[in-house]
């Protein structure tokens, strides 16, 4: 099953918000969430965790990297739930610890409550984003035993950015691959075409039952491997397609990226990525093929 709706998706685990910038909910003896999407929607977020756990406290908050669109309301949540503890890799703490990638975190929420009035959310937060610290700093391939039958397993997963994290939570068989595994149409890798092949190939071997990606799509049962075959396939005709640009263009990252923008972004209907940061994130996407193309010669 493909689901691209907000509710229930299985016993006691939910996904919450935004169908475009979802979190998701595993309600239990300590409710974990995982990802805090953009400032704006922080009400709507809250809203719907309370629904399910009504006064009680998430226990804990994992996040998938440090990305402005993943971050927006952990803030918000850790004033709401204090004794929720932040958990996340040691690279995006390090990320959420400088002042540049802060400001731009900060900026690029703002910027998003355009985008939100444009999908036609309501209540939308207007506060700024804050500032946070992470409680547990998250090793490759750690176990943490929550309760009796459910382990999260912390993998890393780059490709996407380098602090790119996805858990696979075991006796569920549900894993939260943020961007790592593909979503909404696009292999979004930003820093490495490669380590973004190898990461979706590790994952794929995790047999997971229910996949939840970074945005809009839920897959259940057997279209969580067809999902995973779906984008190996797609990442190698997208490398070739702006080899291809990048060739006609003789280099040109500017034109590459306008002529990918025009095929993918300008017919692609509402709600969709804010154009700035998918102006950013295709011009990475460009840069890290021409760098391998370099590297070929």
């Amino acid at each position: 099953m493909h689901i691209c709706q907000t509710g229930e998706i299985s016993d006691n685990f939910y996904v919450l918000g935004h169908s475009a910038v979802p979190i998701y909910l595993l309600d239990g003896p300590e409710p974990l969430l995982f990802d805090a999407g953009f400032s704006g929607l922080s009400y709507l977020y809250v809203k719907e965790i309370r629904a399910v756990l009504g006064n009680r406290s998430p226990a804990f908050l994992f996040l998938t990297h440090a990305h402005w669109d993943h971050v927006g309301a952990a803030a918000y949540f850790k004033e709401l739930w204090p004794h929720m503890k932040i958990a996340g890799s040691l690279k995006s703490s390090q990320i959420l610890a400088r002042k540049g990638a802060l400001a731009q975190i900060k900026t690029l929420n703002q910027k998003g409550l355009e985008a939100l009035r444009s999908w036609g959310v309501n209540h939308i937060f207007e506060g700024e984003f804050k500032p946070f610290t992470f409680d547990i700093v998250l090793k490759d391939g750690q176990k943490m035993n929550i309760w009796k039958g459910l382990t999260v397993t912390v993998i890393a997963a780059p490709g996407h950015t380098w602090d790119s994290t996805a858990y696979y939570l075991e006796g569920r068989k549900i894993l939260i691959s943020g961007e790592a595994a593909g979503c909404d149409g696009v292999c979004d890798f930003l820093v490495d075409h490669e380590a973004y092949a190898a990461s979706l190939k590790q994952l794929a071997g995790l047999n997971a039952e229910i996949l939840c990606t970074a945005h809009k799509d839920i897959f259940t049962g057997k279209d969580v491997p067809k999902n995973m075959i779906k984008y190996m396939h797609m990442l190698k005709e997208y490398v070739a397609r702006v080899k291809r640009y990048l060739e006609e263009e003789q280099g040109d990252i500017d034109r590459t990226v306008a002529r990918i923008r025009t095929a993918e972004w300008d017919p692609k209907p509402l709600p969709k990525q804010p154009l700035e940061p998918y102006l950013i994130n295709t011009g990475m996407r460009v840069k890290t093929i021409l760098k391998h193309m370099y590297m070929e010669t």
